[in-house]
């Protein structure tokens, strides 16, 4: 049987003292196997002293070997890791866990520059590497968001069969989104009018978020806030991230007057920003631009089949660019390069709140 072990793995303790005796706390996320593995371990490393969890350092190993020992076990190990700050607190890591076994716990083991050896006890929980928790409003007499039906008439995604959301766009990635909340109608319309009516200015949508993003709090969280709104000020607008003070990517609003949400293809332009948003958020760039740029992108990036590309913008070549031509290739999902950041980048460079862009 070939035990599939990728997921996200937090460090057991088997009681309070263990716990408030150690000094530092390890999770790591395992991408060997299941749905595009990227063949990498990465962690984040915390403090834990007088019961405060406090985020000290990530890490991230390539090029992880596997191998099935003579006892049944499952060893990954990995060879000169990269962290964030420059701090090295292990050189070598190795990852151990019993085949077959029906509760999937990991023994994580690492050797620092000195040559010494230490270890600590971890356990499987879940399939997901990151877990977002979102909070979805709605401003008064906005459509509600619908998945978009891969199997309509449409002959754009010959890849899928399955309607597509923003839940199962990320979970397709390795990153699980947890809607803790979702009211339609609950913001009101803003106070700005122009000639078509209420429009939203950034200030505004600022004062909406803090008004109504309950799980807010100011330091780099897991937790996000999303605005289905009418319209911007600029009425070109598709969607915008938003922030909060110095602390960036905090939430997004889309806006349906520009994206459209009738027709088939109004819908499919939709969800597709939505998730283009909270790719933002996440701190993915458009793929044309640094960090971000794909290697293999021709044409300055703009060739990328990916969430972050936009269509109007895609080039391949002379006889394959514009929309048509990126909806009849896009497979409705990250890139690799892109799927590394989301699965793997540094704690403080992916989390809302965190490093800007």
């Amino acid at each position: 049987m070939n035990q599939k072990v990728s997921g996200l793995y937090k460090e057991v303790f088997s009681n309070p003292t263990e716990r408030k005796a150690k000094r530092t706390e390890i999770e790591f996320r395992v991408d060997v196997d299941g749905m595009r593995p990227l063949n990498v371990i990465s962690g984040d490393i915390y403090s834990n002293s007088d019961g405060n969890r406090k985020y000290l350092s990530s890490f991230i190993f390539k090029g992880i070997k596997r191998i099935t020992t003579l006892t049944n076990e499952i060893r990954l190990e990995g060879k000169k890791g990269r962290f964030s700050p420059n701090s090295e607190y292990f050189a070598d890591i190795q990852i151990t866990i019993p085949n077959n076994s029906h509760s999937q716990k990991a023994t994580f083991q690492w050797t620092n520059k000195s040559g010494s050896e230490s270890k600590c006890l971890c356990k499987y929980v879940s399939e997901y590497f990151r877990i977002i928790n979102l909070e979805h409003d709605y401003e008064q007499g906005v459509a509600p968001l619908e998945p978009y039906e891969t199997t309509d008439s449409l002959s754009s995604c010959p890849h899928k069969s399955h309607p597509i959301s923003i839940i199962t766009a990320f979970a397709e990635a390795g990153i699980e989104i947890r809607i803790v909340k979702e009211k339609k109608n609950s913001v009101s319309n803003p106070k700005r009018i122009s000639e078509v009516g209420s429009v939203w200015t950034q200030s505004e949508l600022h004062e909406a978020m803090i008004k109504h993003f309950t799980l807010f709090r100011e330091k780099p969280q897991w937790n996000l806030w999303l605005l289905s709104a009418n319209e911007y000020a600029m009425s070109n607008i598709y969607g915008i991230t938003l922030d909060y003070k110095e602390k960036k990517r905090r939430g997004c609003a889309v806006f349906q007057s520009a994206t459209g949400w009738k027709s088939k293809e109004e819908k499919r332009m939709r969800l597709f920003i939505y998730v283009h948003e909270l790719g933002h958020c996440l701190n993915l760039h458009h793929p044309e631009q640094k960090p971000q740029i794909d290697p293999v992108a021709k044409a300055e990036g703009h060739s990328t089949l990916s969430w972050m590309n936009l269509p109007w913008l895609y080039y391949l070549s002379k006889e394959s660019h514009g929309p048509e031509a990126f909806w009849k290739a896009f497979n409705f999902q990250f890139s690799d390069l892109e799927l590394m950041h989301l699965r793997h980048g540094f704690r403080n460079d992916v989390i809302f709140g965190g490093n800007e862009f």
